[in-house]
C-alpha cells in the first residue's frame, strides 16, 4: 500500500479520543549558516534567459545516451517563465521532447568537491520539482529522477519518479556485472502538476543519505554507496529516463530554487512522524536518523506566551537498518494536543 505525499505546508494530525494529538516533522541540529556551494533560481538577474536550452546558461551541461551507453543528441531542456502555481519568476526543465535514440538524457552543474581531512561533511541538497503528465499526443510515460555522482562520475544513488503508476522509487549503485541495480519503491506516491520541496541529506562520514519531501521522510539512512566508490560530490543531476526509445512521452520535470550547501554538523538531523496512540495512552513516535545515535523525544504545548517549554519524554538508540527508534510519550493523553522534536545526544 502506497502512501500519497502531502501538500507543501501541510500538518498532520492524529485523534486521541475526543481530543488530537499533532506531531510536527521538525528537525534540529543545524545551527550555524551553512556555505553554499551552488545555488540557483535560474532568474535573470543571475544571467539565465528564459526560452533557451538550459545547458550551456550558468555552466549547467548535460549528456544524453541511447540504449548502447553511446552518446546521443541531447533531449528536451530549457528555462521558462510562463507563470506556474507554486513556482516564482524563471524556472527550468527537462523533459518534453526527445531525439529518437535517446534513451536518458542528463543535466547539471558541476560542484566537483573532493572534501579533504576528516571528518568528512554533511552535505544537503535542496530544490523545488514538478512533474507533469504526457499528453494524448505523445501518451508515453517515462522516469525523472534526481542522480547524485561522485567527483570521479560514478553515479552513488537515485531518487526515482515513475511517471506511470506515480510511484517514489530508490536505486542504490550496488551493480553487480551486468546486472543494473534494482528500483526499489519507497512505499510513496507523488501526484501531477503538485509542486514539491525536496531535500536530500547525505552524511560523507558515515556513508548514509536521508531524503524528504514536503518534510517527510521517504528514505531513510541508506548507503551513499555500496560498492566502496569514493565519497566526494561531483554533481546531482536531474534525468529523464526514457522508457521505450523512439516513443518518449511528452512528459517533463520542472525545477527551481537549486541549491547545494555542506552543514556544519555531525550527523544528519531527525525527523519525526506519528506511529499511534497505544491503550495505555501513551503516544508513538518514530524518530528517523541515524543508526547508532542516540536520540532523545522532546514534547511541548503551546504556552500562553506563545512559547513552547519543551519537556524530555524519552530516548533510546536508533538501529540499523534504518536509522530510527520509536520512542514513547506516555503522559500524551493529559494534553488536548502535542508537538515533537527529536534532538541526538552523546
Amino acid at each position: 500500500m502506497s502512501r500519497e505525499l502531502f501538500p507543501k505546508g501541510g500538518l498532520l494530525r492524529w485523534g486521541v479520543g475526543p481530543s488530537l494529538v499533532a506531531a510536527a516533522l521538525t528537525q534540529w541540529g543545524v545551527s550555524a549558516d551553512p556555505t553554499v556551494l551552488y545555488e540557483s533560481r535560474f532568474e535573470r538577474i543571475e544571467g539565465f534567459s528564459a526560452d533557451e536550452d538550459l545547458m550551456g546558461q550558468g555552466n549547467w551541461v548535460g549528456e544524453a545516451t541511447d540504449l548502447n551507453g553511446q552518446r546521443t543528441l541531447a533531449g528536451g531542456n530549457g528555462v521558462l517563465d510562463e507563470p506556474v502555481p507554486g513556482f516564482e519568476g524563471q524556472y527550468a526543465y527537462i523533459g518534453y521532447d526527445a531525439p529518437s535514440k535517446t534513451a536518458d538524457f542528463n543535466v547539471w552543474r558541476p560542484i566537483n568537491l573532493k572534501p579533504a581531512g576528516q571528518p568528512l561533511p554533511v552535505i544537503r541538497f535542496e530544490v523545488s520539482f514538478q512533474i507533469n503528465d504526457s499528453t494524448a499526443a505523445a501518451p508515453y510515460f517515462d522516469d525523472f529522477r534526481w542522480s547524485v555522482y561522485n567527483a570521479s562520475n560514478q553515479r552513488l544513488f537515485s531518487l526515482d519518479f515513475d511517471n506511470e503508476d506515480l510511484g517514489v522509487n530508490y536505486i542504490l549503485d550496488d551493480q553487480r556485472g551486468t546486472t543494473p541495480p534494482p528500483i526499489v519503491p519507497t512505499g510513496f506516491q507523488f501526484a501531477h502538476v503538485e509542486p514539491y520541496d525536496l531535500q536530500i541529506d547525505l552524511n560523507l562520514q558515515r556513508n548514509l543519505w536521508t531524503a524528504r519531501i514536503n518534510g517527510v521522510t521517504v528514505v531513510s539512512a541508506l548507503p551513499i554507496t555500496s560498492v566502496g566508490a569514493p565519497l566526494t560530490l561531483g554533481d546531482v543531476d536531474a534525468v529523464w529516463v526514457i522508457r521505450t526509445p523512439g516513443k518518449p512521452g511528452d512528459n517533463y520535470m520542472i525545477f527551481d530554487d537549486y541549491r547545494i550547501s555542506v552543514l556544519d554538523i555531525s550527523e544528519i538531523p531527525p525527523s519525526v512522524e506519528a506511529v499511534g496512540m497505544l491503550n495505555s495512552g501513551a503516544f508513538v513516535v518514530r524518530v528517523l536518523g541515524e543508526p547508532g545515535v542516540t536520540y532523545r523525544l522532546e514534547a511541548a504545548t503551546l504556552a500562553a506566551s506563545g512559547s513552547p517549554g519543551w519537556e524530555i519524554v524519552n530516548s533510546g538508540v536508533a538501529q540499523s537498518p534504518g536509522g530510527y527508534v520509536d520512542l514513547q510519550d506516555p503522559g500524551a493523553a493529559l494534553h488536548a494536543s502535542r508537538t515533537y522534536r527529536a534532538v541526538s545526544i552523546r
